[in-house]
């Protein structure tokens, strides 16, 4: 995953889980002090945010996207090769 949030081009990669085509990685911006969770399916290149809020802890929301991302991902259909 090339690790760039919407705010920040350079954020720090605090952790990281791949399975299959999806990607999760939590990564803080030391520019504008914030943090977010970032989910990548690398098979549909759909991407999205999860942004950490001040009263969130970033770890859960980190450990619910990787656990839903990772089973959406094993669930898949493996590819064959050609």
């Amino acid at each position: 995953m090339n690790h760039r949030l919407s705010f920040d081009h350079t954020p720090k990669e605090l952790a990281s889980r791949h399975c299959g085509t999806t990607e999760v990685a939590l990564l803080w911006s030391r520019r504008k002090h914030r943090a977010a969770v970032a989910v990548l399916d690398e098979a549909t290149g759909e991407y999205f945010e999860l942004p950490i809020g001040e009263r969130d802890d970033p770890l859960d929301l980190f450990a619910y996207a990787a656990v839903r991302g990772l089973a959406t991902a094993s669930t898949a259909p493996a590819k064959r090769a050609a």
